[in-house]
């Protein structure tokens, strides 16, 4: 399986619930994701951990190639197809940067599992990742999936 991760993810692993000075080997098979071309994210998310966490930002700048799509034409024709439908996406949101219809789009292009610790509204009026995905039949799990479908154990 192939994942595509949303910048919500990667903060809350780094930040919150898997620090990489307490849980190093996460990080190590979250590498080896990276490497085997199965954690992938669009560009757009790179740029938004840099505004959210200097330490995060930089553990996935030597990652970068390996991991974060460019936005190529079909992704872009996504973005725009996403945003006329649920233009609240993006709109009228505190913390709210633009990378939730990037990484929408590739992960509905590629067919890849999107990665999210989004919650669901249940309001198209303000919407989050999983709101949307809903509409547009996309399933969405949280990091602790990922670690229950690869099947890491800890200890």
């Amino acid at each position: 399986m192939i994942y595509c991760v949303d910048t919500s993810s990667l903060i809350a692993a780094w930040q919150e619930r898997y620090p990489i000075e307490n849980f190093p080997k996460f990080w190590d098979r979250m590498d080896g994701l990276i490497e085997d071309g199965r954690l992938i994210s669009p560009i757009e998310v790179f740029n938004e951990t840099k505004k959210r966490s200097d330490e995060l930002h930089g553990w996935l700048k030597s990652r970068k190639d390996a991991m974060f799509r460019e936005l190529d034409d079909d992704v872009q024709i996504e973005v725009t197809n996403v945003l006329q439908r649920f233009p609240r996406l993006v709109a009228d949101k505190k913390l709210r940067t633009s990378a939730d219809p990037f990484v929408i789009a590739l992960a509905r292009i590629t067919g890849h599992q999107l990665v999210t610790e989004e919650k669901p509204t249940g309001s198209l009026s303000r919407p989050n990742i999983p709101d949307v995905c809903a509409q547009l039949s996309l399933s969405t799990i949280g990091i602790l999936q990922v670690i229950q479908r690869e099947n890491w154990v800890a200890g």
